[in-house]
């Protein structure tokens, strides 16, 4: 399974314990800067990795406020001291947390899905529209008015709730 320092394995789910060299990369320092940290007391699981919240604590709390700023800024933008390695190995982690998605069926296919929308919404407007046909003979029998008169009212009608809710932004139809 491949992973990346930054992001861990293909799942995305980050590494909890990262080697001396990914860390530094997650806190945006050389490893050699990672050396003097465990030299000053960073901790350090028994294997030699670094936990990876406990070890961003004791930088906030042991390392210089403007030491700290910068090396815990860094990971938020692309710089030099991140190495192009670090940058490819994340985006090939991206990629594969992708197709993990899509291969789980938990990514769906941008243009299917709105095919399947575009589909749906032909389906509605023609039920709409053939509605009409089989309502106007009921209401104008039950009424008395005329047939063609009554089917002419309601096609007018629903072509025009049509058209209203054609225009609706797609924000009318979140949950929020």
């Amino acid at each position: 399974m491949h992973s990346s320092p930054l992001f861990g394995d293909v799942t995305g789910k980050p590494a909890e314990t990262l080697s001396k060299k990914g860390f530094a990369e997650a806190i945006g320092v050389s490893a050699g800067r990672v050396s003097q940290l465990i030299a000053s007391g960073l901790p350090v699981e028994p294997n030699g990795r670094i936990h990876v919240a406990r070890g961003k604590a004791w930088v906030a709390e042991n390392v210089d406020p403007n030491r700290r700023r910068a090396s815990l800024e860094m990971p938020s933008a692309p710089s030099a001291l991140v190495s192009h390695r670090a940058v490819r190995d994340a985006a090939e982690a991206e990629i594969a947390r992708l197709k993990a998605e899509r291969m789980g069926r938990t990514l769906i296919d941008r243009a299917a899905t709105l095919r399947t929308i575009e589909s749906r919404a032909r389906l509605e407007r023609d039920a709409w529209l053939g509605w009409v046909n089989r309502a106007a003979p009921e209401i104008a029998s039950t009424t008395g008015a005329d047939l063609a008169a009554t089917v002419a009212v309601l096609d007018r009608l629903v072509r025009a709730q049509l058209v209203t809710l054609a225009d609706l932004p797609l924000e009318a139809f979140s949950d929020d």
